[in-house]
């Protein structure tokens, strides 16, 4: 897949509140040519492209290329609409075992949550 990072979305705040977890303010780019095929009349952020923003955040934090390996849970609780919500926020907390990251990570704005997501990436 493609970096979607400064094209697909960009980061307006990074921090790392610890060893093993992330927070992140997203903006998403909602003139992307993505939204002409999911939807031209409702756009609709992608799922895939919700777990590619959290894999590519934990990829700059630990400075490796990481692939998907499980998806244990991953929860869809709500659209992302990038006209009605072009900021989101991402958390991420993760552990790190020598090749193997478990990641549970939450896609937000406010008190609503869009996406939850359990898995696990290797590092490549």
């Amino acid at each position: 897949m493609i970096k979607l990072k400064d094209q697909f979305y960009k980061v307006l705040e990074l921090q790392k509140v610890s060893e093993n977890q992330i927070l992140a303010k997203l903006e998403i780019n909602q003139a992307h040519d993505i939204y002409k095929g999911h939807f031209p009349d409702q756009p609709i952020v992608p799922g895939v492209c919700q777990i590619q923003m959290v894999k590519e955040l934990l990829e700059e934090l630990i400075g490796k290329k990481l692939q998907m390996t499980n998806g244990d849970n991953i929860k869809f609780m709500g659209m992302i609409i990038p006209n009605q919500n072009p900021i989101i926020n991402l958390e991420v907390n993760f552990k790190m075992n020598v090749l193997e990251i478990i990641c549970d990570a939450k896609l937000s704005f406010g008190e609503t949550t869009f996406t939850k997501f359990k898995g696990k990436f290797l590092a490549v």
